[in-house]
């Protein structure tokens, strides 16, 4: 059985999706917070194989905790999933940049929240275009400014163009011979790798020189 956390603006709201998860085979909901005290006392006793994190909580309280439980100290945390009501909020991306492992757009996800969670326990993420277009970039310039060792495999390249042009998850698989759970992992290693990448200290263009 998975672990799942919750930590909900909403006790209600976090009450019915921890019994939606509960009632998914392989799954259990161990414990449902509205801020961070009550996530503490909850952290206390264990650490959850999933944390799912409201983004309508205050900024400053989600970053805090994405960033603790991704700081170095703290290595084989929980996933982390973040919950919005859009994936163009632009707090997803913030949030993934902090430490989430994935997130769950309410409005328009094609699956339900069980489902996703199940997605991410084992090892795979999904990506919106805008997404992959943000994370093209970052990875780009990253590349530009510290040469051929930073550039990505030429899959992951291929993987962000494409995902970022639109293609379906589906036709990424076929184009890159993967399987559609391949092409997950990699778009989570992904965020994994951007959060690496921003917790480095920036290229010094005097010591480079």
């Amino acid at each position: 059985m998975s672990s799942v956390v919750l930590l909900h603006r909403d006790p209600q709201v976090g009450v019915r999706l921890a019994q939606a998860i509960g009632a998914t085979p392989g799954l259990v909901a161990a414990g449902v917070a509205n801020g961070l005290p009550a996530l503490r006392e909850l952290f206390a006793h264990t650490l959850p194989d999933v944390l799912v994190v409201d983004l309508m909580l205050p900024p400053a309280h989600v970053r805090a905790v994405l960033r603790d439980l991704r700081s170095p100290a703290r290595e084989g945390g929980p996933q982390i999933m973040v919950l919005a009501v859009s994936a163009d909020d632009p707090r997803v991306m913030a949030a993934l940049r902090d430490g989430a492992d994935g997130y769950f757009a309410q409005a328009d996800a094609p699956q339900t929240l069980a489902e996703a969670l199940e997605q991410l326990l084992r090892g795979e993420s999904t990506m919106t275009p805008q997404i992959a277009r943000q994370l093209k970039s970052h990875f780009d310039a990253r590349a530009h400014g510290a040469g051929a060792s930073a550039r990505l495999p030429e899959a992951d390249q291929r993987l962000l163009q494409w995902t970022a042009e639109g293609f379906l998850v589906a036709e990424v698989a076929r184009a890159l011979q993967m399987s559609i759970g391949g092409v997950g992992m990699r778009m989570h290693a992904l965020y994994r790798r951007l959060q690496r990448d921003l917790r480095e200290p920036p290229l010094s263009l005097t010591a480079a020189a």
